[in-house]
């Protein structure tokens, strides 16, 4: 599946993962579904008050409020496929962290096929991996900046920054193996190892089907 394809399946998915209509002292969105963070917790408003509270947001104070049994609600993050790759030689100079011209081009293209909601929805997650030529930790170090300059590119352009995390591999996780290559021939094959790779999630949000009673 290419990254134009991943974006268009994952342009229609909302973070949010509810359809209650929005309720005092909650944020909601266009849809009026209740607004959820990237770890799943519904947002809050300066109104929000214990009698405002709702089930699907906080069940044990509502619970506790009702006197009644309990449904749990779980919210699991889904990987939503395989992540998107871009080679390192595609965003940045040689030895460089700074996104090229055409580096920016490229994570524009994959964010024109996103919109304005999902940008403000998807969790995802940035690596950043460095080839095995020079000292390890210096590559280990860079991937890590170029992982930053993606992810803070990512905020410029929309993307809600509490929403991305980051890592960066250095030379971890190869997927070409160059034995026996030299020079630029060695320098050419391993192209695909430089690489950011962007993995999109989305909440999906399950109802336990057990109650347990309220403590009195």
């Amino acid at each position: 599946m290419n990254k134009f394809t991943l974006a268009i399946l994952i342009a229609g998915l909302g973070a949010t993962g509810m359809s209650a209509q929005a309720a005092t002292g909650y944020v909601d969105d266009s849809t009026s579904s209740v607004v959820r963070t990237g770890y799943g917790d519904c947002v809050h408003t300066n109104r929000w008050s214990v009698p405002n509270a709702i089930a699907e947001c906080d069940p044990e104070i509502v619970a506790k409020r009702d006197g009644a049994a309990v449904a749990a609600v779980e919210v699991v993050m889904v990987t939503l496929t395989n992540p998107v790759r871009l080679e390192a030689d595609t965003l940045f100079e040689f030895d460089k962290a700074d996104l090229t011209d055409s580096g920016k081009a490229a994570l524009d293209n994959l964010l024109g096929q996103l919109t304005a909601e999902s940008l403000q929805q998807e969790k995802l997650q940035i690596r950043g991996y460095s080839d095995e030529i020079g000292d390890s930790e210096y590559n280990l170090a860079l991937s890590k900046r170029r992982a930053g300059a993606v992810r803070d590119y990512l905020v410029e352009r929309g993307m809600v920054p509490s929403f991305i995390s980051m890592e960066g591999f250095g030379e971890a996780n190869p997927v070409v193996d160059c034995s026996g290559k030299r020079g630029n021939a060695l320098i050419d094959c391993l192209a695909p190892n430089r690489r950011t790779e962007i993995e999109f999630s989305a909440m999906e949000i399950k109802q336990v089907e057990e109650t347990r009673p309220v403590q009195q």
